[in-house]
């Protein structure tokens, strides 16, 4: 089986065990085929016939979410995206201390940096609009970094580690042990996820999600720069700079989104940092 020396023992486990599964193999193809033409035939009629949201856009998204999660997702793949949508703004949350807080309250349930991203039941996914609630924080950090201050409090940042996902729960997955038929790994899953969005969100709202990568680059910046004197580190990183990945530039056309970019780059991506933090001692020199 494939294993990669520069992501976490977890990630290369759940990525070589589904590799053997029949939907990868066989399914994996086919949404990838009909995935490029269903951007193709959608970005154009939203264009004319839904630029704006109509309301009922984030329901139907996360509709979709819960349906996979509940009856469709392996486990495997259920919980590595629990772990996303919990890690995500912890990782923000460490990057960004000593900074000022935000004029306005932003931390509500499964929105916002400061928010509790714990998950019980499906009808709080649903209630709080988790899918682009989660898209709005890579912009939320762009908003709320600040170089100077960053680099000002970076040896509080090295000495701290970022906050424990299991502080928040996980209740969610215990639906989806009793229910799922257990049938999709988690590049589908993606896929899936990917879809809906492209299929009921309005123009905007599906141009901000499927661009939503301009906090990675900043997370990248901010973990070479703690383990700056770390070599070892640095070459694992380094792994992470890929132009596709949307660190080559500023802005990525949603008409070329690649779906496993999600999963490869972004949610593989935290893993590794989140890994980092938590157990390499950003003041140890390695090199």
């Amino acid at each position: 089986m494939e294993r990669f020396p520069y992501i976490t023992p977890y990630v290369n486990e759940v990525f070589a065990k589904e590799r053997t599964q029949w939907d990868f193999i066989l399914l994996r193809p086919i949404l990838l085929v009909l995935y490029f033409f269903l951007r193709f035939v959608s970005f154009p009629l939203k264009f004319i016939l839904h630029r704006w949201s109509f309301g009922f856009e984030a329901y139907l998204i996360d509709c979709s979410m819960a349906f996979g999660m509940k009856y469709l997702a392996r486990y495997e793949a259920a919980e590595l995206f629990m772990r996303h949508i919990q890690i995500e703004p912890l990782l923000y949350r460490h990057i960004l201390q000593g900074g000022e807080a935000p004029a306005t309250e932003t931390g509500t349930k499964l929105n916002g940096i400061d928010g509790d991203f714990g998950l019980d039941d499906i009808s709080t996914l649903l209630r709080h609009q988790m899918t682009l609630g989660h898209d709005r924080l890579a912009y939320e950090v762009v908003e709320r970094f600040d170089k100077e201050v960053f680099l000002e409090n970076i040896d509080q940042i090295r000495s701290s580690k970022p906050g424990d996902h299991e502080q928040f729960s996980k209740s969610v997955l215990e639906l989806n042990r009793k229910h799922s038929f257990q049938l999709l790994g988690a590049t589908n899953v993606v896929m899936l996820i990917v879809a809906s969005i492209t299929i009921f969100g309005d123009l905007r709202t599906t141009i901000t999600a499927l661009n939503s990568f301009g906090s990675d680059s900043i997370v990248l910046w901010c973990v070479k720069q703690i383990y700056a004197e770390n070599r070892r580190v640095q070459v694992d990183l380094d792994f992470f700079m890929q132009e596709v990945a949307n660190r080559g530039h500023y802005n990525n056309s949603a008409f070329f989104s690649n779906p496993s970019q999600y999963l490869y780059y972004h949610i593989v991506f935290n893993e590794v940092v989140y890994h980092l933090l938590m157990n390499a001692p950003p003041n140890k020199s390695d090199g």
